[in-house]
């Protein structure tokens, strides 16, 4: 009894929470398509961070470091409306007890802030960053390189990657004997987990990587990206 109790209390829960499963035979398949291609700009992170004793004096060091970190980018024609800057915090560092939990005396403050960069072009990249690295204060430098015809690239992935998906719904159709009709959904999260999700169905986690868009620490520039794309489809069968 306490079994039918649950799964009808789990036939509840699926009607309140999923979408009807598809009522026609369907087969489900992944597309994946990757070019390399040579990045054209970038963007440039870095943050400062300073500590002294008195906080006046780490008010100071920090501006004496922004007016490096300026100079260098007015030197290689960086347009100011480029440069972001995020708002400075600062904090209190203290000692600690042996145990670490009871704070004590104060001894000193932080001051950190965040910059972002964002180049047009590579043509000053590499002079860039490598006197960035050699300015006192200045932690984190990290590039995110980019193209600039990235969407169609993009839209241009998208299509392979649908043929190739199509192909292989065509060759696991035919190994059962049947026909592929029509697409019945489509997506490119890259991910089955929150594809099926919309009919309470569960499947493997299937993520595409864009390695163009992970941070990295280089002083030159990469000779290239790999930009992918995903594409998850369910195609309804022929009866």
């Amino acid at each position: 009894m306490k079994t039918l109790g649950f799964l009808f209390l789990s036939i509840i829960n699926f009607s309140l929470f999923a979408s009807p499963i598809p009522d026609f035979p369907f087969v489900t398949v992944t597309g994946d398509s990757t070019r390399k291609v040579t990045p054209d700009n970038a963007v440039v992170r870095l943050q400062v961070v300073v500590f002294e004793k008195e906080s006046s004096k780490g008010q100071v060091v920090l501006k004496q470091t922004i007016q490096q970190i300026l100079e260098i980018f007015e030197s290689n024609l960086v347009n100011p409306s480029s440069i972001t800057t995020y708002e400075m915090n600062k904090r209190a560092k203290r000692a600690r007890e042996n145990n670490g939990y009871n704070e004590l005396e104060i001894l000193g403050y932080e001051f950190t802030q965040r910059f972002e960069i964002k180049l047009k072009n590579l043509e000053n990249y590499s002079v860039i960053t490598t006197e960035l690295v050699k300015v006192n204060n200045v932690e984190r430098v990290e590039s995110q390189f980019d193209v600039s015809n990235r969407e169609n690239i993009e839209v241009e992935l998208i299509s392979e990657a649908g043929k190739k998906a199509k192909l292989k719904a065509k060759k696991m159709a035919a190994g059962l004997g049947v026909k592929i009709d029509s697409v019945f959904a489509i997506n490119d999260s890259g991910s089955y987990q929150s594809f099926f999700a919309t009919f309470g169905l569960q499947a493997e986690n299937r993520v595409s990587m864009m390695r163009s868009g992970s941070p990295i620490n280089s002083l030159f520039i990469p000779e290239f990206i790999e930009i992918s794309k995903s594409i998850n489809v369910v195609y309804k069968l022929d009866d």
